[in-house]
């Protein structure tokens, strides 16, 4: 745990803690970002003496209370804004990098505690050292390699030379690095997530820049991916990254999968040549559609669900050994699952159409039982970075797989808006809401987004129709700034001129805590109508309660239902 070296609430991302700006902004804006002409709550003013008096103040409080702890966080909030007042400006050009004002502020605040450590972030924005100042020696570097490809070696991709370059300045003026590595999808842990052939060249690199520190951010829990050969190979190489990984992969593989062994190995070979044909990029928030067409391409999955098949044959006598082998393999049905909820009436869907009728592909429902089952006989983990359970996963799917086609008026037919959503979520194409699919947990797929506005949705259903209620869902993500609307109008009409207001229904309170998925419901009582229109009040701010505060929110919709 890191509260085991750091102080408790004091391991990274501390400047909203060490100065609130609930407390603070409203009477001292001073003291925090000045960007694009105005003060924001999102960082602090480093130039500011007063933030300095204030932030050792809290600290020296704060280490009374554990005054055992030696590590201590003083860093940046997780976002990309930074202070350009002019002095910090003025900084930042000396220094050549935006973490110039931030060592020169940390640097004091580890004068005033020479007997503890102050560590500090370079991230994102910060990761370029300063040209003059260097940290003293009770400060800590913590260097993060978030940006960065995870399917190459940092050396062999282009886009890792400056992230050398920058670790390389770093070690000429300090030799205090703790290197934050990031080998784990946050968004789908339980995903296949072919990195293991660049752990080895990674650590190298590290090992080669003189870094004793470090913390591999990986897959740790039951049934991400390959969690326990991954969490075993890196302990190993963080002690020795010289050793043969071949041999560490198969010494794991034949201990914990038994019988199994050759096939799950197999099986991550062929990720690996996959993805090293394909020259994809490996994100640490991919989506498995995202290599649907690489090396989770259906040919690709047909082998591997070959492997499997023969992983749980080999296994089939040997209890523990076959429920280690289906822990791994919900893996890759997760990615298949997920993929067919991308298409969900195409070649790789969950339905088929026989009879001029949508009815469900079995084998895909036998898989996500198959899924589930598994994910309470191991004990399965969250399996993302939000915290959603398998067992949240399980109801979600079959919610999202619970189309609406038959008897819904709304099927296919045209849908407007104003302003137009986002681009960057489902293309921005309008036809998501009326496809008869309903949005699930990840905003990513079949969602809609708004980002900080009310907006209004229309429907044209071609032709007068009855029906007896119309529906329309919202989404709340806080970890990715998506909330559900203030509230949510309805109005029908026959000429698309003259409307008639259904209601109003309102999310009350500051949603701190909801469901993930919120279905608006609107009687219509039967009565005839050709044009359905919501008109949408966001929050367009995030709440108090939420560590970006203030921020612009965004409201994701989808699926709308006439019946």
């Amino acid at each position: 745990e890191t509260s085991d070296v750091f102080a408790e609430g004091y391991y990274v991302h501390t400047f909203h803690k060490l100065l609130p700006w609930q407390d603070n902004f409203k009477k001292h804006p001073e003291y925090y970002a000045f960007m694009n002409g105005k003060r924001i709550i999102d960082q602090l003013c480093l130039s500011n003496p007063d933030v300095l008096e204030k932030v050792i103040s809290k600290l020296g409080e704060e280490m009374k209370r554990q005054p055992e702890k030696q590590l201590w966080s003083v860093s940046q909030n997780d976002n990309f804004s930074y202070c350009q007042c002019d002095q910090c400006k003025k900084i930042i050009e000396e220094e050549g990098s935006p973490a110039g004002p931030l060592i020169r502020f940390v640097n004091k605040v580890a004068e005033a505690f020479p007997d503890k450590t102050i560590s500090t972030l370079a991230y994102q924005y910060s990761r370029q050292a300063p040209l003059l100042t260097k940290p003293l020696d009770n400060v800590q570097i913590m260097l993060c390699t978030i940006e960065l490809n995870r399917s190459k070696p940092i050396t062999k991709d282009p886009i890792g030379k400056q992230f050398v370059k920058d670790l390389e300045d770093w070690g000429k003026i300090t030799n205090h690095i703790y290197l934050w590595d990031y080998t784990v999808n946050f968004s789908h842990s339980i995903s296949p997530f072919p990195n293991i052939h660049v752990l080895q060249p990674n650590l190298k690199l590290f090992a080669e820049n003189d870094v004793k520190e470090h913390f591999q951010q990986s897959n740790t829990g039951i049934a991400h991916e390959f969690s326990e050969l991954k969490s075993y190979l890196l302990a190993k190489l963080l002690w020795n990254p010289e050793l043969d990984v071949t041999s560490v992969i198969n010494e794991f593989a034949d201990g914990y999968y038994g019988p199994a062994s050759p096939f799950i190995r197999k099986y991550i070979y062929s990720l690996k040549n996959n993805i090293q044909k394909s020259d994809e990029w490996l994100d640490i928030y991919g989506h498995p559609t995202a290599y649907q067409n690489t090396f989770l391409s259906a040919e690709n999955i047909a082998l591997y669900n070959s492997y499997f098949d023969e992983a749980e044959k080999a296994s089939s006598l040997l209890p523990e050994y076959l429920l280690h082998v289906k822990t791994a393999r919900m893996s890759l049905q997760y990615a298949i699952m997920e993929i067919g909820k991308n298409d969900m009436f195409g070649e790789r869907g969950w339905y088929k159409e026989e009879n001029g009728e949508f009815v469900p592909r079995q084998e895909m429902i036998d898989m996500l039982e198959a899924f589930y089952k598994t994910s309470r006989d191991c004990n399965a983990s969250v399996i993302n970075e939000s915290g959603l359970s398998c067992e949240d996963y399980y109801h979600a799917t079959k919610r999202f797989i619970d189309v609406q086609v038959k008897d819904n008026l709304a099927f296919r037919k045209t849908v407007s808006a104003k302003p137009l959503p986002s681009e960057k979520y489902s293309e921005g194409k309008l036809s998501y809401l009326t496809n008869g699919v309903k949005g699930a947990n990840d905003y990513k797929v079949h969602w809609l987004g708004w980002e900080g506005m009310n907006f209004s949705i229309s429907l044209d259903l071609e032709k007068p129709s009855s029906a007896k209620e119309i529906q329309i869902s919202t989404l709340w993500d806080p970890k990715s700034w998506i909330l559900h609307p203030k509230a949510v109008s309805c109005s029908v009409s026959k000429d698309g001129f003259f409307f008639t207001k259904l209601g109003t229904l309102e999310v009350s309170g500051n949603q701190k805590n909801e469901n993930v998925n919120h279905t608006f419901t609107f009687k219509a009582q039967g009565q005839e109508f050709r044009y359905v229109k919501f008109d949408i009040e966001g929050t367009q701010k995030l709440y108090d309660w939420h560590p970006s505060a203030g921020g612009a929110s965004w409201v994701f919709v989808d699926e709308i239902v006439v019946k």
